[in-house]
């Protein structure tokens, strides 16, 4: 039997970069990352997946966070060849180990579902964040259909014991409005292919 701490550090990064680097997944994210400019900060940058999709006229440097040493070591070969200035950073979004007013763009894609306290995360980003910046984010989470939330927060009781903490059931929209930042625009739709319970997917920016 595979124990957890083998499971956690040899098969779930390789999970979660084939995941993450799924054609619906990758739509979803060309949808906000080349918006990003400026000083760039990624939170969850994981794998280094969405390194290849930022503007490079655009964007002066990125800096990425994550917690996982295994991913860490996968964005550091993502990241070679791509003509970038970018900064790989071991750290929590819950304590960003940055000064106020940073960064020009916040980028987080499916991360938010595995923060373990998104509301504190989303303080840093707003204290991390420059006035008249962007917070940049398309997430999957709770799903605008009452039977299917009811479904994703049964689900939720074990679902993040296998998938790396991952919650089916945060819900994006009011996180973010109920934030320090503000909510500029929103979209959402089921991601093509794939189960509702995990395919409502929220897509936009805030400030």
């Amino acid at each position: 039997m595979i124990s957890k701490k083998f499971y956690e550090k040899h098969i779930l990064p390789s999970l979660i970069n084939s995941t993450c680097s799924s054609r619906p997944i990758k739509m979803q994210k060309q949808k906000v990352i080349p918006s990003a400019y400026g000083n760039v900060l990624e939170i969850g940058v994981g794998s280094g997946v969405n390194l290849q999709f930022y503007d490079k006229s655009a964007t002066k440097k990125i800096t990425g966070v994550d917690p996982s040493v295994e991913l860490h070591e996968l964005a550091m070969t993502n990241a070679e060849g791509i003509d970038l200035d970018i900064e790989l950073i071991k750290g929590s979004a819950e304590d960003l180990p940055f000064k106020d007013d940073t960064f020009d763009s916040v980028v987080c894609t499916y991360t938010l579902c595995s923060i373990p306290n998104p509301e504190i995360a989303l303080i840093e980003i707003s204290r991390v964040l420059k006035q008249n910046g962007k917070f940049l984010f398309a997430e999957h989470g709770l799903s605008s259909e009452k039977n299917v939330a009811k479904f994703q927060n049964f689900i939720d009781f074990f679902y993040p014991k296998i998938s790396g903490g991952c919650h089916v059931n945060r819900d994006i929209h009011n996180l973010i409005s109920q934030s320090p930042l503000k909510l500029d625009n929103i979209e959402t739709l089921y991601l093509p292919g794939t189960q509702k319970f995990l395919g409502f997917n929220s897509w936009g920016a805030a400030s």
